[in-house]
């Protein structure tokens, strides 16, 4: 049995959403084909407590002096290393968000300053090269957007402007986890006349992925 850990990034709205849509059609896909695998949902958007401010600062620096915690940096140092013991001790990941400006929304990128954490996801040799900590491990990435890049025939470079897809992929690999792929719902703004087609055809994708994850 494994453990699943989808960190989920999108606002609950009474409208329904490509993401929620393809997230839906991934995970009924997986749990249809693994029954009994653990399965851990945070949607970020909705609550994302973790702040990388002035008392998560403080935290890391009093660790780095090995000096004594306020208590209320004590309860938020805490709090945090259980979603950061949850993260470590996951088999898989699924990460879900809509493409927000070119990149993840704010609270996803949020969540990845909480997890990339020297000494339990990664760790500096002794030439001051990072190493991942996460191994044998593996993630994909659902992501929507109203443009294509993945898959746009015209503009062949128009990947390198999937700026969340590369940054998501880059901190993976930096912890360790490689085992990385993505499924795309994309181009429904560029092309809205085939959009029931894109999204059938993303969501077809999304199904296939479930089952082989």
């Amino acid at each position: 049995m494994s453990k699943v850990l989808v960190i989920y990034a999108h606002p609950e709205t009474a409208k329904g959403s490509s993401t929620q849509e393809l997230y839906k059609h991934f995970i009924n896909s997986y749990t249809a084909k693994n029954p009994n695998d653990e399965i851990i949902v945070h949607n970020i958007s909705e609550y994302m407590p973790f702040r990388l401010d002035k008392l998560a600062i403080s935290i890391y620096n009093k660790n780095l002096a090995k000096s004594d915690l306020t208590p209320d940096e004590i309860r938020l140092s805490e709090s945090r290393d259980k979603w950061l013991d949850e993260f470590i001790h996951a088999d898989k990941y699924v990460f879900a968000n809509p493409m927000y400006n070119l990149f993840i929304p704010a609270e996803m990128k949020r969540y990845i300053d909480m997890i990339m954490q020297a000494g339990k996801t990664f760790h500096y040799d002794d030439k001051g090269l990072s190493v991942g900590d996460l191994h044998g491990k593996k993630a994909i990435h659902l992501q929507s957007s109203g443009g294509n890049y993945h898959n746009d025939l015209i503009q062949n470079d128009a990947m390198i402007y999937d700026l969340g897809d590369q940054y998501l992929q880059t901190m993976l690999h930096m912890m360790g986890v490689d085992d990385y792929s993505a499924v795309f719902a994309e181009g429904m703004d560029k092309d809205p006349m085939h959009t029931i087609e894109i999204l059938d055809n993303a969501y077809a994708k999304a199904e296939l992925a479930g089952k082989e994850f």
